[in-house]
């Protein structure tokens, strides 16, 4: 499981329940889900990329918003 953070936000690879081959992202706010994939996806560096890109965006949310 990889993970990463940013401020507050945190960024988590974990395995999909249904499918423990595929891999879903979430970006917590420290136990609070935010954000996260509604699908499976094919393998751990696809899931990190696309969550990379949704905690970038989400980010930029909060910073255009303060």
């Amino acid at each position: 499981m990889a993970a990463e953070a940013l401020a507050v936000l945190s960024l988590q690879i974990e395995s999909c329940p249904e499918d423990p081959s595929r891999y879903r992202w979430v970006i917590r706010d420290q136990d609070c889900i935010l954000r996260q994939c509604l699908y499976s996806l094919p393998d751990e560096q696809t899931a990190l990329s696309q969550g990379e890109a949704a905690l970038q965006e989400m980010a930029a949310l909060w910073r255009d918003a303060q």
